[in-house]
C-alpha cells in the first residue's frame, strides 16, 4: 500500500519538460569524456556518465528485429538492462573509461538502484507509444530520478553519442533541432596518439590472431576518422553546431565552460571546473596515457609531435587541414598559403606512403613478427591464450573502426576450436578425441597463418582506399567546401 502511494506521487512522462537536446562527442578530435566530466553534476543538465548508451541506437533496431513477436516496453527495459549493465552499475562491463577508478583513491564506483531504476522506466513508459525518442527522454528521466536530481530545474539533456556516423544516420531523424557541440583538436598532435590508442585498444580486446591480421586497417580508419568527422555535420544547420578545441580545456577552461553555457542556454555553475563522473573524481584512463590525473593532459597541448612526425604525414596533414588550421587557430608551419605549386605538391603527395602505412608494412614482412604470431596462435590453439568472446559486448560488434568485420559472429575455425575445449571426457573414445584435437589445432594455426599472409597481399588496398578518402579532402579545401562551424569562443 506504501508503495502504491510513493507510485501515485511519481511524476508521468507527460508532467515533465522536453529538455533541449544536445548531441555530443562527435567531431574528429579528442577530449570527449574529459570535457563531459566536466559538465558533470550540473543541476539543470540530464546526462548519463562516460558514452554508457553510444550503441543504444544500433542496439534498439536490433532488439526491435529479435522482438518482433514480443515488442514491449518491459522486454526493452530489462533487454537495456542487460546490453547497458554499466548504467546501473560502471564496473559491470569492462570499459576503458576510468568509471571504476572514481574518487580520491580511485576506488569508487557509480551504481543505481537497479529496481528502482526499472520501476521508474516503466511507469514513464506505460502508456507512451514505443519509440526510440521516448525510450531515451525517459531514461534519462528515469536516471536523474534515481540519483534524486531534481527534474523541474533541468533544462537539457545531453546525449554522449561518440559515434559521428550516427548523427546522420540515427539521431538527426529524430531531433532535427538538436544542437551539437563536437570535439576537435590540431590533427598534426592528435594522429600519433589515436593510432596508438587504438593499436594497443586492439591488442588489449581482441585475440592476438585477430588483432595482428586486422593491424593493417588501423592507420586507414584514423585517417578517415580524422578527414571525414566533421562530414556527418554537413546536413545540419550550421548555426546549431559549435566545436570545442581539447586545447582549451588547458588554456581558458573557465571561459570555455561559460562559452557551452551560453551556446545551450544554462547557467554557468561552478562544479563546471571540476573533472568529476557522478560527482567523485575522475581520472581518466590508461588506454590514452600512462598516468591517471583529475586534470587535463600536458601532451595534447605539448610541441613534442614536432620531433617525431614525418616531413611528408606533416605536409600532408596540413595541406589538407589548411582551412581546418586557419579556421581553429592551429598555425601551419611547413605551408605558408596554398599556392598553385603548394597545390601541385600536395597532390602529388598524396600518393606517397605515409609513415604509418610503411610502419605497418615493415611488421607484416617482419619475420621475427610473423613467428611470433605463430606462437600466439599456437598458445591460442592449446588454450594458453584463452580466446575472447566477442559476441557479448557491443565493442565487436558496433565499434566504429571494426566495421564490416562481423567479430560478433563466430568464425568457424574457431567454433572448431573450442569444441575441442568443451568436448565429452568420454574415456571409451580418448584416443580418438585426441586424434581430431591435434588435427583441429593444427587447422587453426595453418587458417590464421594463411589470414596473415592474406593481410600482407590486400594491404595495398587499405593505401589505395587512403588515397581515395585524401583526394575527397583536397578537392574539398580546393573548393571551400569543408564543414567548419564556429569555435564556442
Amino acid at each position: 500500500m506504501e508503495n502504491n502511494k510513493k507510485i501515485n506521487k511519481w511524476p508521468e512522462f507527460n508532467d515533465i519538460s522536453v529538455p533541449k537536446i544536445v548531441c555530443f562527442g562527435v567531431g574528429n578530435g579528442s577530449g570527449t569524456k574529459l570535457l563531459q566530466s566536466y559538465i558533470d553534476s550540473h543541476p539543470q543538465i540530464y546526462m548519463i556518465p562516460g558514452y554508457q548508451i553510444m550503441y543504444l541506437y544500433p542496439h534498439w533496431f536490433q532488439w526491435k528485429e529479435e522482438m518482433k513477436k514480443s515488442w514491449c516496453w518491459e522486454r526493452i527495459i530489462d533487454q537495456f538492462c542487460i546490453k547497458h549493465a554499466s548504467v546501473i552499475d560502471t564496473r559491470n562491463v569492462p570499459a576503458h573509461d576510468g568509471l571504476r577508478t572514481l574518487g580520491e583513491n580511485k576506488d569508487q564506483w557509480i551504481h543505481i538502484d537497479e529496481s528502482l531504476f526499472k520501476r521508474f522506466l516503466m511507469h514513464l513508459l506505460s502508456d507512451q507509444e514505443i519509440e526510440f525518442k521516448t525510450f531515451l527522454l525517459a531514461l534519462h528521466y528515469a536516471y536523474a530520478f534515481v540519483k534524486k536530481e531534481e527534474l523541474s530545474k533541468k533544462k537539457v539533456l545531453i546525449y554522449h553519442l561518440h559515434v559521428h556516423e550516427y548523427v546522420p544516420q540515427y539521431m538527426l531523424h529524430d531531433f532535427p533541432d538538436m544542437k551539437v557541440i563536437a570535439l576537435i583538436r590540431d590533427p598534426r598532435s592528435n594522429i600519433a596518439g589515436r593510432y596508438n590508442s587504438t593499436v594497443k585498444l586492439d591488442k588489449e580486446k581482441l585475440n592476438t590472431s585477430d588483432s595482428d591480421v586486422y593491424f593493417r586497417r588501423s592507420f586507414l580508419y584514423i585517417w578517415k576518422y580524422l578527414i571525414e568527422g566533421m562530414e556527418c555535420l554537413r546536413s545540419i544547420n550550421i548555426d546549431q553546431i559549435r566545436v570545442v578545441r581539447h586545447e582549451d580545456m588547458h588554456f581558458r577552461l573557465e571561459g570555455l565552460m561559460k562559452g557551452i553555457c551560453q551556446f545551450i542556454e544554462i547557467d554557468y555553475h561552478p562544479c563546471m571546473l571540476k573533472s568529476t563522473f557522478g560527482g567523485l573524481l575522475w581520472w581518466g584512463s590508461r588506454i590514452y596515457t600512462s598516468e591517471l590525473m583529475n586534470k587535463p593532459n600536458p601532451s595534447v597541448i605539448s610541441g613534442k609531435w614536432k620531433e617525431t612526425i614525418s616531413p611528408i604525414d606533416w605536409f600532408v596533414i596540413e595541406g589538407l587541414f589548411y582551412d581546418y588550421c586557419l579556421k581553429y587557430n592551429y598555425q601551419p608551419e611547413k605551408i605558408d598559403k596554398l599556392s598553385l605549386i603548394n597545390k601541385i605538391i600536395l597532390f602529388c603527395s598524396i600518393f606517397i606512403p605515409l609513415s604509418y602505412e610503411i610502419k605497418i608494412l615493415k611488421k607484416y614482412l617482419s619475420i621475427s613478427e610473423f613467428l611470433s604470431y605463430l606462437k600466439a596462435c599456437r598458445e591460442e590453439a592449446e588454450g594458453a591464450r584463452p580466446l575472447e568472446d566477442y559476441s557479448q559486448n557491443a565493442y565487436y560488434r558496433h565499434k566504429w573502426y571494426n566495421e564490416g568485420l562481423n567479430l560478433w559472429k563466430s568464425k568457424w575455425y574457431t567454433k572448431m576450436l573450442m569444441s575441442t575445449f568443451f568436448k565429452n571426457n568420454d574415456n571409451h573414445h580418448k584416443k580418438n578425441h585426441s586424434l581430431t584435437d591435434a588435427t583441429i589445432k593444427i587447422g587453426y594455426i595453418w587458417v590464421n597463418a594463411f589470414r596473415y599472409l592474406l593481410a600482407l597481399l590486400i594491404y595495398p588496398l587499405n593505401i589505395f582506399q587512403r588515397y581515395m578518402v585524401s583526394l575527397k579532402q583536397f578537392f574539398r579545401v580546393m573548393f571551400n567546401n569543408n564543414i567548419l562551424p564556429e569555435a564556442i569562443s
